[in-house]
């Protein structure tokens, strides 16, 4: 049977598997995207760019991209976080990955582990909201000039890495911050009263 940390490794890798496919959403994968509306035949954009379907042409990959004045430079430069959040949480699978399976105690990674998936955390939470500001706005302003727009999968993408890395936050932090039982109980000891 694996240790306690197997739990966390698994969902700490689940959520780096979702961070990169929100990372590399629309210009690389174009089926992942944030928004998308029908505006000049249809644009969909993602982290590093946006495509325009009739044309079938994509922005250069870069960090930062304006489309029109609806979506601006300094707020798609804020969305480098979910790669930074990706970074982060394969640290913390290479701070587990030698004691995933151990029954041995392990004491000094799990604070390191605490602190990445902390980090990843915030950094995911703050891509997040500035997704959903940017992206918002801007289907609110597209509804109101009479275009369509409509949220893609990379929105819900980022909220269930989002929500993953909370949880596994939550257990590092609670586990090994706050002296949860997490690693310090051998599980054989059986008290009878």
């Amino acid at each position: 049977m694996c240790g306690p940390a197997f739990l966390m490794f698994a969902a700490t890798i689940a959520a780096l598997v979702l961070l990169v496919l929100v990372t590399f959403s629309t210009p690389f994968i174009q089926q992942f995207y944030f928004l998308h509306t029908n505006i000049i035949g249809g644009v969909k954009f993602g982290v590093f760019g946006f495509c325009l379907e009739l044309q079938n042409i994509c922005t250069s990959k870069e960090l930062g991209y304006q489309f029109e004045e609806r979506i601006t430079r300094p707020f798609t430069t804020v969305l480098i976080l979910y790669p930074i959040a990706a970074v982060l949480s394969l640290l913390g699978i290479l701070v587990l990955l030698p004691i995933a399976c151990s029954r041995r105690d392990h004491g000094y990674p799990f604070v390191l582990f605490a602190f990445l998936s902390a980090f990843a955390f915030l950094a995911a939470a703050g891509g997040f909201g500035v997704t959903m500001y940017v992206f918002t706005t801007a289907m609110r302003d597209l509804h109101a000039q009479g275009y369509s727009a409509s949220y893609g999968p990379s929105i819900w993408i980022a909220l269930a890495a989002t929500a993953v890395l909370l949880i596994v936050a939550l257990n590092a932090g609670c586990g090994t911050c706050i002296g949860g039982r997490f690693g310090r109980q051998a599980r054989h000891m059986v008290y009878t009263y």
